[in-house]
């Protein structure tokens, strides 16, 4: 039973390391907020709306791996250490023992024993890394804020003196000062400045650091703030507090809830647990798993292992049983990574941390599939839970997308519309005219 398109495809959106679910709750969250935007403020807010959330996309989705590489093209080549090496792994000696003695190459023996002989260095760097990453995405987020707002600034005053009577006057030379509100805007970007802590204790830092899915989640949280420090207006700020927080809630947590109900459903219900992975589930592995009694029997022995082991104990056994059925799941269902040696072998890749908690997740998971799978039919079990699999996954997902893309922007133009008496004007706009005539009526 190979692995098909499908269940990667499946495998990624179900995956709490894998990208592509935020990207396309974000896409949904950004169409339904430019589409109700330029049925409310019209064309400017349209326009303004499809910058502020494309771009912020564009940039939190890329903005960190970009500076990443950055920094692995030219700090990591100069300090002569791999980047591909995981700060986690050279912590122990224990670990590092085993990761050069498993080296699936030589390439990557060279690589680890480099950062190994260098672990201060490979240390900070990786700190480094991570705070030069976030600082420049900011950056480059707070640029573009500034790019949307002098647009926006500048596509009001066009329309304004086409609707004005005192167009003439206007075109005859007079400067506007800067508006307050989009002064006000830029006196606090220019005075953000990301700063890090010279000494973070890296023990609770290198969880954040080193997952590129919580590292989003740390950027999401720096762009959330500064959007609500620099809205234009209090009701811009009011509508960014709600957009922000429910798109945190329903990127980051309702995912997670939402599949442990329906996972708790499907185990309950239909006695078809749906934890595993959907490519271990389409693999040959979960289908000999069922069947054949010595595999059962090496789940067994893992988690009695995990009992009384200590988690470097844990880890010499996996790097020195790659064959065995709990380490073949952990390498399908990508909780392991691997490369093919020179013989064209799959081995566990040892520059890579093993986070021993997702393992014993795997082993718990692994037995629950086992047991349910008792006195039935096999194939009509496995087809029941890979079908469950999938509907739960596309249920999630689309669950977050429709709240994100249509829920939460229309009660915030609803909510508009209500304040406005039945309207749903642009509030930048109307504040930024507001000053606009009273300097043409000072004029005059």
């Amino acid at each position: 039973m190979s692995i098909n398109i499908g269940s990667q495809i499946i495998s990624k959106l179900g995956s709490p390391n894998s990208k592509i679910p935020l990207a396309i709750k974000d896409i949904f969250n950004c169409s339904g907020y430019t589409y109700f935007s330029y049925g409310a403020g019209g064309e400017l807010e349209g326009k303004d709306r499809l910058l502020d959330e494309a771009g912020t996309g564009a940039i939190w989705l890329f903005g960190i791996p970009l500076y990443k590489k950055l920094t692995d093209k030219t700090l990591y080549k100069i300090a002569k250490i791999s980047p591909e090496v995981d700060v986690r792994v050279i912590k122990n000696k224990t670990v590092i023992e085993e990761a050069k003695k498993q080296a699936p190459t030589k390439e990557i023996l060279k690589e680890i024993e480099g950062a190994a002989a260098n672990s201060g260095l490979t240390k900070k760097l990786a700190i480094i890394k991570f705070g030069t990453a976030l600082g420049l995405t900011m950056l480059s987020y707070l640029g573009l804020t500034k790019i949307k707002h002098n647009m926006t600034k500048k596509n009001i005053e066009k329309e304004y003196i086409k609707s004005n009577q005192k167009e003439k006057q206007l075109n005859r030379g007079y400067i506007y000062k800067q508006s307050e509100i989009f002064k006000d805007i830029e006196s606090k970007i220019s005075s953000i400045a990301p700063s890090f802590g010279a000494n973070p204790i890296i023990n609770a830092a290198e969880g954040i650091m080193l997952n590129p899915i919580k590292n989003m989640m740390i950027l999401d949280g720096c762009i959330s703030g500064q959007r609500l420090i620099t809205a234009r207006t209090k009701e811009e700020r009011r509508e960014y507090a709600i957009k922000e927080g429910s798109f945190l809630f329903f990127v980051y947590g309702a995912g997670k809830l939402i599949e442990k109900v329906i996972n708790y459903g499907a185990g309950k219900i239909f006695k078809s647990p749906i934890n595993l992975d959907s490519k271990f589930l389409t693999s040959e592995t979960g289908y000999k798993l069922l069947k054949e009694k010595g595999m059962q029997a090496e789940v067994n022995a893992f988690q009695n292992l995990m009992k009384t082991a200590t988690n470097e104990e844990i880890y010499s056994y996996i790097i020195n049983n790659q064959n065995n059925t709990v380490v073949k799941a952990a390498k399908e269902s990508g909780i392991i990574s691997a490369v093919k040696d020179k013989a064209g072998e799959i081995k566990i890749d040892t520059r890579k941390y093993i986070d021993i908690k997702e393992i014993s997740k795997l082993v718990k998971y692994l037995k629950e599939y086992i047991e349910n799978a008792k006195d039935k039919d096999i194939t009509k079990y496995i087809n029941r839970i890979k079908a469950l699999k999938v509907t739960s996954t596309i249920i999630n997902v689309g669950i977050c997308c429709t709240i994100l893309g249509y829920m939460v922007p229309k009660y915030i133009y609803e909510s508009r519309k209500k304040e406005q008496g039945g309207k749903k004007d642009f509030y930048v706009k109307t504040e930024y005219e507001k000053e606009l005539a009273k300097k043409i009526n000072n004029r005059v």
